[in-house]
């Protein structure tokens, strides 16, 4: 599980070059079920740091990947 979530932090890293990947890997999550996926990341913390709203955030991450 670890592997993966580093390959994820680097995937992140490369969609979202205003973040460090250590702060990247600090925010991602695992779902409480695991019918939500693997891991999630939580886009509310960087709706302040970006300027945006989450769900813009989220959507320019998912077209970027």
């Amino acid at each position: 599980m670890k592997k993966q979530k580093m390959q994820l932090v680097e995937i992140l890293a490369g969609v979202l070059p205003e973040l460090e990947a250590a702060e990247i890997e600090k925010m991602i999550e695992t779902p409480p079920d695991s019918a939500m996926g693997d891991f999630a990341f939580p886009c509310f913390k960087l709706a302040k740091v970006m300027r945006k709203a989450p769900q813009m955030i989220a959507a320019d991450v998912a077209e970027k990947l």
